[in-house]
């Protein structure tokens, strides 16, 4: 959204809500939409929400001098989705309606009837699904062409490549991941490969040292 009302860049969007600080128990509608079709702006939404500074200039978001000539990027320092007032977007993506908004991978998702978890980017390893993507991937890449209708073909075919059998094997194996990191094993180590991957050759045997293994 611009800091004033329309642009090239911008898309429709729909009723927001805001609630007043005379009028704590009373939600506020607010269209993002003018009359003539285009997006409000930054200024008329803050304005209408008594959250525009009166008396000072406000920036559309804080910026810095980029790497190439004449660009402009993020500053690091601003203070977005923190209800601060350095710039147009921080106090209003510090809004509860901004907030509670989900993204619209969530919701397609969500309104097709299924559940959504979102992980942590890090310490994917302990993911089992990282590991699921990692077998299909490598069925695309070798069964596709690198076009555009060819992976369209071949993703589905990925997907159905990795068997629930195999999902499940992940799954266990990130168990004893967990399980080796919960006695201070390190990773990489003999005893964390030793704990993680050993393969038995018989269920009804296991070794006498991974008998009294907690």
């Amino acid at each position: 959204m611009n800091l004033t009302p329309g642009g090239e860049n911008t898309v429709p969007m729909r009723d927001a809500w805001f609630v007043k600080v005379d009028r704590p128990h009373e939600i506020q509608r607010q269209s993002m939409m003018l009359p003539d079709g285009r997006l409000k702006g930054l200024r008329i939404v803050l304005q209408e929400r008594g959250l525009w500074p009166i008396g000072r200039k406000f920036l559309a978001q804080c910026s810095i001098p980029g790497d190439s000539p004449r660009t402009m990027k993020l500053n690091p320092t601003c203070k977005y989705a923190s209800n601060a007032s350095c710039c147009a977007q921080a106090p209003l993506s510090s809004q509860p309606d901004f907030q509670a908004q989900k993204g619209e991978l969530q919701e397609t998702i969500e309104a097709a009837g299924h559940l959504v978890i979102f992980y942590p980017v890090y310490h994917c390893e302990l993911n089992f699904i990282e590991y699921f993507w990692g077998r299909a991937k490598m069925y695309a890449r070798v069964h596709c062409d690198y076009t555009f209708p060819g992976l369209v073909r071949v993703v589905p075919e990925a997907l159905e490549h990795v068997s629930n059998k195999l999902i499940f094997k992940y799954y266990l194996q990130i168990l004893r991941m967990m399980d080796a990191y919960r006695n201070n094993i390190v990773y990489g180590s003999e005893d964390f490969k030793r704990h993680v991957f050993t393969h038995y050759s018989s269920h009804r045997h296991i070794p006498e040292s991974q008998l009294h293994v907690s």
